[in-house]
């Protein structure tokens, strides 16, 4: 009888093993979750730099052609609206030079992966040579969001902030 006592204890696991067991569980599934998190914020930076990658590349042929980046306004930077007057040409909505688009799909906004318009100036501030172009990042902030109660243009791409920008690609 006592034996068969034992043998019913024996069967069930103590608190201390599902404790550690669960434990485990929970570790594995942070490094796993942790891993996908940063897997993600990768990915939608990449998504973002090919956008831009792509209009680059269509403002260098735009320059190839004209001699000039496309101006939108000479004081301040904006965000890329393709259906704004300024790109008309830009998009051959109005025949240009090569009369060819630079840019293919509809005259519309650029947004990168976080939902946020592409920023544009030409000439640019920080790539004095040629132009900045830029997206907020995840923040959805010009700049560091902690040091940055304003969202402030100006600060755009500074060190710390999660900014993707040309003038730091390049």
């Amino acid at each position: 009888m006592l034996k068969l006592e034992m043998n019913m204890r024996r069967k069930s696991f103590t608190l201390l093993e599902l404790l550690v067991s669960i434990g485990i569980i929970l570790v594995l599934a942070a490094i796993t979750f942790g891993g996908m998190n940063y897997a993600s914020a990768r990915a939608q930076e990449a998504k973002t730099l090919a956008t831009m990658e792509e209009f680059i590349s269509a403002l260098e042929s735009f320059k190839q052609d004209y001699g000039f980046y496309p101006i939108i306004d000479k004081d301040s930077a904006k965000e890329v609206d393709l259906s704004a007057d300024g790109w008309k040409l830009f998009m051959n909505e109005t025949k240009n030079k090569k009369n060819r688009a630079y840019m293919e799909g509809e005259l519309e906004p650029l947004y990168d992966a976080y939902g946020q318009k592409l920023w544009y100036q030409y000439p640019g501030k920080k790539n004095t040579s040629k132009y900045d172009l830029w997206s907020k990042g995840r923040d959805k902030y010009h700049g560091d969001k902690k040091n940055n109660s304003s969202n402030d243009i100006a600060k755009a791409g500074a060190d710390g902030s999660d900014d993707i920008c040309s003038w730091k690609q390049r």
